[in-house]
């Protein structure tokens, strides 16, 4: 397994700084991981630091889903969005608002660019976390991502092996939230992930543990 082409190696601390982010972009380089996951304020910095094989990974209306800014700042340097959706909305049952919100992050973002939308399993119930998974599937959305790292809980293996169980081969998983050892991302693997979003991607790889939070 290559694992490193697992991992979305992220920095999402509002106290993150320059040097932290440059030092996050070597160590992607370093490592090959899959990409460098940050906020959109860094892209014009990080692009250039990036090697061809390592995407950009920006974030997207979060960490609380309720920002609307679907189509208000510009990502046009990013490879991949990782977008939070509206909460609230799903709790509402205003199920069209999100469908709309979908629809509006996938047709504005360029054909190649790689979609994840971070649903945040801890506060959906089956049913919500459900209806949402089949409305990102309707809307080409490429991955679905569990956690942010902000929400009620990090991700668990039952969470992924629920929505796989859910969504078959329509959708990509991305495992995000407390991803800390290289046995629980490995676990994670096995249960459906296609993807790790974590900032223990060092510690993962030397199978060292971290004290991280994210």
């Amino acid at each position: 397994m290559e694992l490193n082409k697992y991992i979305d190696h992220t920095l999402l601390k509002p106290d993150a700084t320059k040097d932290q982010i440059e030092k996050l972009c070597k160590e992607a380089n370093d490592y090959n991981f899959s990409s460098a996951c940050m906020a959109p304020c860094w892209q014009h910095f990080a692009r250039p630091l990036l090697q061809k094989s390592t995407n950009l990974c920006l974030v997207q209306n979060f960490p609380h889903g309720n920002n609307n800014n679907v189509d208000g700042i510009s990502l046009d340097w990013a490879d991949e969005i990782d977008y939070v959706i509206n909460i609230g909305f799903v709790k509402s049952g205003l199920w069209e608002a999100l469908e709309y919100d979908t629809k509006q992050m996938r047709e504005t973002s360029s054909s190649d660019t790689v979609v994840k939308v971070i649903v945040e399993v801890g506060y959906l119930t089956d049913e919500e976390l459900f209806k949402t998974a089949d409305i990102l599937i309707k809307y080409n959305i490429d991955f679905i991502k569990t956690c942010t790292g902000y929400g009620p809980r990090n991700v668990t293996v039952d969470d992924i092996k629920k929505i796989k169980a859910h969504v078959g081969d329509r959708i990509r998983i991305k495992a995000s939230g407390g991803i800390k050892t290289r046995a629980f991302a490995e676990d994670l693997i096995a249960s459906g992930a296609d993807r790790l979003g974590t900032s223990s991607g060092i510690l993962i790889m030397e199978n060292k543990i971290s004290g991280s939070d994210y």
